[in-house]
């Protein structure tokens, strides 16, 4: 049977802040090892249990509690200034919840307009919905003649999807 080898070396905090590009405390940054599926540093963190096991944790949390302290359960979303998911640095990062999180977003330009013709998915245009809410055709006719569900050409009509027109 092989020998089991212990390659956490130092303290947690160490370890961590070993897999960091620490730059200027102005600039980004970044985490060096693991991310998940959506781009944010991944840190494994010791479980509680005495398994030996780890659990992931999101690498620019672990910054902000290794730099400020413990984050209570309240804390939803611990967001980003620079927004760049690989950054830990705690000077780049603020405590949030989604609507703040949401506001920051837009505020930056970030939130992708995908209403409307915008939307890659979309099968009507502006103009198609107008002819629609001023037809007096059944719903159906108008579903086959645009190429739609009858539910996408009610939803259109009664105003619930193209709000906005």
């Amino acid at each position: 049977m092989g020998k089991a080898f212990n390659y956490v070396r130092g303290t947690m905090e160490e370890r961590f802040w070993s897999k960091v590009d620490k730059r200027d405390p102005d600039d980004c940054w970044e985490w060096q090892a693991s991310l998940d599926t959506r781009g944010y540093g991944n840190f494994g963190v010791p479980r509680n249990d005495g398994t030996g096991r780890y659990i992931m944790q999101r690498a620019h949390r672990m910054a902000w509690e290794f730099t400020n302290g413990k984050l209570d359960g309240s804390v939803q979303h611990l967001c980003h200034t620079c927004d760049n998911r690989k950054c830990v640095n705690p000077a780049h990062l603020f405590i949030g919840n989604p609507k703040v999180n949401m506001a920051d977003c837009v505020s930056k330009g970030r939130l992708n307009d995908r209403s409307g013709e915008n939307n890659p998915r979309s099968k009507l245009t502006a103009n198609d919905v107008i002819d629609i809410r001023a037809s007096v055709l059944p719903l159906s006719q108008l579903a086959q003649h645009y190429g739609v569900a009858k539910s996408v050409v009610n939803y259109a009509k009664r105003g619930i999807t193209w709000r906005n027109v």
